[in-house]
Formats: C-alpha cells, sequence, structure tokens
C-alpha cells in the first residue's frame, strides 16, 4: 500500500478505529495518582562521597610520591656522576666548600657584633639575598652548559664577593666598636 492508499484506508474506516474508549475509573486513576517520592540513601551517598575522597588523597599521594621519587633519583644519578672528570667543576665544588665556610663564620661573627643593632644583620641579609638570587641564576646556567670555565668563575667571583661584603662591615662594626669603647675610656678617665 502506498501512502496515499494508507491514508485513505484511514480516513475511510475512522470510526471503527475510534469505537473503543478506556474506561472512566483508569482517567480517576491517572489523575489522582501522586508523583514518586524519591529517597535519597544518606549513608550510601556518604559512602560514596568518601570513597571519592581516599581516592582523590591516594591518587594526589601517589603523584607526589613518584614526584619526589623521581627528584631523588636525579639527585642520586647527578651524585654518582664523577666529579673528577671535569676539573672546572671540581674546582667549583671546592670553592663552594671553602667559601660557604668561610661565610658562615663570618655571618656568626657578625651577628655577635651586632646583637645591639639588629637593622646591620637585616642589610647584610638584604645583600646576601641579592647575591643568592644572581648565583641561583648562574647555576642554572651552569645547567645548561657544564664546561662554561665563565660561568664557573663568575659563581667562585659571586662567593668572593659575599666574603668581601661581610669582612668589610665587620671591618666597619669593629672600629665603630673599638672608637665607642675609647670614648667611654676617656669618659672614665675624665670622671676619676
Amino acid at each position: 500500500m502506498s501512502p496515499d492508499k494508507l491514508e485513505q484506508f484511514i480516513r475511510d474506516n475512522r470510526e471503527q478505529f475510534d469505537d473503543l474508549e478506556p474506561d472512566p475509573a483508569l482517567w480517576n486513576k491517572i489523575r489522582t495518582r501522586k508523583s514518586p517520592v524519591i529517597r535519597i540513601n544518606w549513608k550510601g551517598a556518604a559512602w560514596k562521597a568518601a570513597a571519592v575522597v581516599v581516592i582523590f588523597i591516594a591518587s594526589y599521594w601517589f603523584h607526589d610520591y613518584m614526584a619526589s621519587r623521581k627528584m631523588h633519583m636525579q639527585q642520586e644519578s647527578a651524585s654518582t656522576q664523577p666529579e673528577n672528570s671535569n676539573p672546572l667543576l671540581q674546582e667549583l665544588v671546592e670553592a663552594e666548600a671553602f667559601y660557604t665556610s668561610q661565610i658562615n663564620f663570618k655571618r656568626d661573627e657578625l651577628s655577635q657584633l651586632t646583637q645591639n643593632s639588629p637593622q646591620i644583620g637585616k642589610e647584610v641579609d638584604l645583600e646576601l639575598v641579592e647575591l643568592d638570587k644572581i648565583y641561583k641564576e648562574l647555576k642554572a646556567d651552569l645547567k645548561d652548559n657544564t664546561d662554561n670555565e665563565e660561568v664557573i668563575e663568575a659563581m667562585i667571583q659571586n662567593y668572593r664577593l659575599k666574603l668581601e661584603i661581610l669582612e668589610e662591615i665587620l671591618y666597619q662594626v669593629k672600629k665603630s666598636h673599638q672608637s665607642q669603647n675609647e670614648q667611654e675610656d676617656e669618659k672614665q678617665k675624665v670622671q676619676i
């Protein structure tokens, strides 16, 4: 049957299709039917939320663990590389050890002398922080090219500069303390 013939058949027999009607009681049931009440199982929802939190924390911990493990492995591989393979790097390591100990010694001495004036210590720390930033930049440059003699010399010069600054400040502080002591001695002589 083509659509035109089907359409014609439905029009011709329309009354036969519409002869059955539903029971009126059925319509009443449909009208009075209440919408279903949705009940939430809070225990189940809490368990699901807890599972999500546990999974999130576990994945974060795993990611953090893997990152630290990778960093540790990189540090181990860097430390197991022979230092003697590059004499410039060996010189840098030795210079770092020497200057670091000297700088720490001078800082301790300066902190003892400037206990009464903490402003001097803060200013020195600010100067050294600037030099530390420069040193970190040089160290990053060194990672790119470990055979760069100029970078290694600049790093050693950075240490020398730190030490010179500390020595100059120590000299000035000692000179200041000495002049104060002399003035106090003169005052005591005058009083006697």
